[in-house]
């Protein structure tokens, strides 16, 4: 069985909004029946880490947030604190980093959420349906006690995955800090002697009781993989080993992607495919993009317009402009592993909306 996906090109005449056209492809995918009066509805997306300049414009969220309200729902504009050390590592600068990016009230009248807690430390276990790695994931609370989810997304690029959409979008995206943890690492963090300073402010953030401190700072086999410590320590000498295997991380993304599209079953999905860029918005700089700006696509299925967003990219540029940035790397495995799971749909059926 094929899915849904909705696409409507950039190419608009002087006297057309592209905007119009967001809200088209959100009316086609049913956003009326999907949400309804007094949800209170997250509205997942990627503020961009500071210096990037290739992230979704806000001006993009505006018909969506625009319908959701003549809808009647009570939309908020969430994400979840990073892993990594930057402006996103915990909720104070987060949510400063997100007004410093233009999503500040003032431009868009809806409040912002940090979903996992003050430093990633909040979340809820859902079930990952037929997951042949984890039975559940560790998904931000916010974001699974929201009545309803939307989510938009900009398509681009990845280094670990090769690119990024709905689907890293769902999974890493709704992730608490031990969520992005299990999918980015096989291993415990670590500490590096060189830097640590022996403040023993990891271990207070532990409350696994896994971390000594001597000369340094050690971590032992009784930690669970929260990585609270790597936000905690004021020198940066904690952090994961990245270098899981890529297919690896795919499926990872792919589980917890279906974890939290069951959890809610009836999503909207708009990828935005403008300043497609080999690599992930969390970089604090961006190289050119890989091809021009495509359009804008809409489903309810996040496997499909993944796969719809893939191809026409492919397709246009004559190449397969995500494969030759990253060659390490397989950037179909997610749409293998999904398959395999039965998430999603990889046959899609593509209605242009113009």
């Amino acid at each position: 069985m094929s899915a849904k996906v909705y696409y409507s090109s950039m190419k608009c005449n002087m006297n057309q909004s592209p905007l119009n056209k967001i809200k088209k492809l959100i009316n086609k995918c049913g956003i009326t029946d999907i949400y309804g009066k007094n949800d209170i509805t997250a509205v997942k997306l990627h503020f961009g880490e500071y210096g990037n300049t290739a992230f979704l414009r806000p001006v993009y969220l505006r018909p969506v947030l625009e319908t959701l309200n003549r809808i009647g729902a009570k939309p908020f504009l969430t994400d979840t604190n990073t892993l990594y050390i930057g402006m996103r590592t915990n909720s104070v600068d987060h949510l400063h980093n997100a007004v410093l990016n233009g999503f500040g009230y003032s431009t868009l009248q809806t409040p912002i959420i940090i979903a996992d807690g003050l430093k990633g430390e909040s979340y809820t276990n859902l079930e990952v349906p037929n997951g042949e790695i984890y039975k559940s994931a560790k998904i931000a609370s916010v974001i699974a006690n929201a009545d309803k989810l939307f989510v938009i997304n900009h398509f681009k690029g990845h280094e670990m995955t090769g690119f990024g959409g709905a689907m890293k979008n769902l999974a890493m995206g709704c992730a608490s800090r031990a969520g992005k943890n299990e999918m980015h690492s096989s291993v415990r963090p670590t500490v590096d002697p060189e830097k640590c300073t022996a403040c023993g402010r990891c271990k207070m953030a532990c409350d696994a009781g896994a971390i000594t401190i001597s000369k340094h700072a050690s971590i032992n086999d009784k930690c669970v993989g929260c990585a609270m410590c790597i936000s905690a320590c004021p020198k940066h000498a904690v952090d994961v080993d990245y270098n899981v295997a890529c297919d690896t991380l795919q499926q990872k993304i792919v589980e917890y992607a279906a974890a939290v599209h069951s959890h809610f079953k009836e999503v909207v999905y708009v990828s935005v495919l403008t300043s497609i860029v080999p690599a992930c918005d969390c970089h604090g700089g961006n190289d050119a993009p890989l091809i021009h700006d495509l359009g804008f696509m809409a489903s309810t299925d996040p496997v499909a317009i993944d796969k719809a967003s893939y191809d026409l990219v492919v397709k246009t540029a004559g190449k397969d402009v995500f494969q030759e940035a990253w060659p390490h790397l397989n950037p179909q495995d997610s749409f293998a592993h999904a398959k395999k799971i039965g998430f999603g749909n990889t046959e899609y059926e593509l209605e242009i909306i113009k």
